[in-house]
């Protein structure tokens, strides 16, 4: 079965705490804060959330404490990814004329993409 990083809203709650964090938090600090913030979750129900976010290798969790596999900017990047293989064949092309419509850009928007594209032909 291929990976999924879509994440609900309650795992992505506990990835802001996280990613806040420069070291480990454990499940017992990360839940009276999830509780400070008005959550009121019992530690089972951490304890799923933490789970399915370990299955997803989104967080790596050791002996009670939790810290991110993936920085946000990593996560938002394999959604993307994940966004466009599912919607429009892992073509950006594809996103692209869908997204303006196959309709006409403008020769700003033009050169902006262009530009973006020689940015991106020179990192490879």
């Amino acid at each position: 079965m291929k990976e999924s990083y879509k994440i609900a809203d309650a795992e992505r709650d506990v990835m802001e705490i996280l990613w806040a964090r420069s070291e480990a938090v454990s499940t017992k600090e990360l839940l009276d804060i999830m509780n400070k913030n008005g959550k009121n979750w019992k530690r089972q129900t951490l304890n799923t959330l933490l789970f399915r976010l370990e299955d997803k290798k989104i967080v790596f969790r050791k002996r009670g404490f939790v810290e991110p596999a993936l920085t946000e900017v990593e996560l938002l990047q394999k959604q993307t990814e994940e966004f466009l293989d599912n919607f429009y064949g892992g073509k950006l092309s594809n996103f692209c004329a869908a997204l303006t419509g196959n309709a006409t850009i403008s020769e700003e928007e033009a050169n902006r993409l262009e530009a973006l594209v020689g940015e991106l032909r020179s990192k490879s």
